[in-house]
């Protein structure tokens, strides 16, 4: 389920919290309508509200985060390909095979995520860096270096390799993991359901009412959707920028 259909799940649910406490209200019994009973759900509400607001921006704030995170991540991971470009080039011709499919997976790897297209959510399992990684390590230990730059060139390639690998392994095991569970979600949620049905068994029932309950949940679901989506820094709407993997397509292999 896309992040869009599940705010909009929430927004409903927000709606119906409120719709359902305006109309519970006049049901209510003459006790339930005192000054005291208002304002102890009132003192309740207040604490929802304030617990809403510290739990929905630390939840934006870590999911923003992780996103930053990724960018810089991928930054990196960009910097260590051109790096193992340069080593294998110094090494000499006999790594242009290598130097092309490393070029090769880096370009399927943009047009898949940033290309236009759905990308592919296994492309960020660990399967395919690890693949990559054995293909890599078999492919310098095949080499027989003859001179000191040679061996220079090689070691430099082996350290680079190393740090390729890691880096994609750690982009993979951090989108596997996700900065916010679905439980924190689900209690939000809840949370905000309440506070909508508090809301509505007091108001008096109005245009103005039903216009600011809506823009409420709206605001709120909107909020839930910028930390799902910032937790989806490669398959959801705000993708990071691929400013630094295009630049290494433009410079590795020359």
């Amino acid at each position: 389920m896309s992040s869009l259909l599940i705010c909009i799940v929430i927004f409903i649910i927000f709606m119906a919290a409120g719709y359902a406490g305006l109309q519970l209200q006049t049901r209510l019994a003459p006790e339930h309508k005192t000054g005291e009973t208002k304002g102890v759900v009132g003192q309740v509400a207040g604490l929802l509200t304030l617990l809403l607001a510290l739990v929905l921006g630390t939840l934006i704030g870590v999911s923003f985060a992780f996103f930053s995170t990724q960018r810089t991540n991928l930054e990196n991971f960009s910097a260590q390909i051109l790096r193992l470009d340069q080593a294998l080039a110094q090494y000499g011709p006999e790594t242009k095979p290598m130097r092309d499919k490393v070029k090769e997976g880096i370009v399927r790897g943009y047009e898949a995520i940033w290309g236009g297209g759905e990308a592919d959510p296994n492309l960020l399992t660990v399967a395919v860096p690890l693949a990559n990684a054995q293909a890599t390590s078999e492919f310098l230990a095949t080499l027989q270096p003859k001179t000191d730059a040679q061996k220079a060139a090689l070691s430099t390639a082996n350290l680079y390799a190393g740090l390729v690998e890691q880096s994609r392994l750690l982009i993979s095991l951090q989108v596997a993991a996700g900065p916010v569970s679905w439980f924190l979600i689900a209690i939000l949620v809840f949370w905000t359901a309440s506070l909508f049905f508090a809301i509505g068994l007091y108001a008096e029932p109005n245009a103005l009412v039903y216009a600011a309950l809506t823009f409420g949940a709206l605001s709120i679901a909107f909020a839930i959707f910028l930390i799902l989506e910032f937790g989806q820094p490669y398959t959801g709407l705000f993708k990071v920028t691929p400013a630094a993997l295009v630049e290494t397509i433009e410079f590795i292999d020359k």
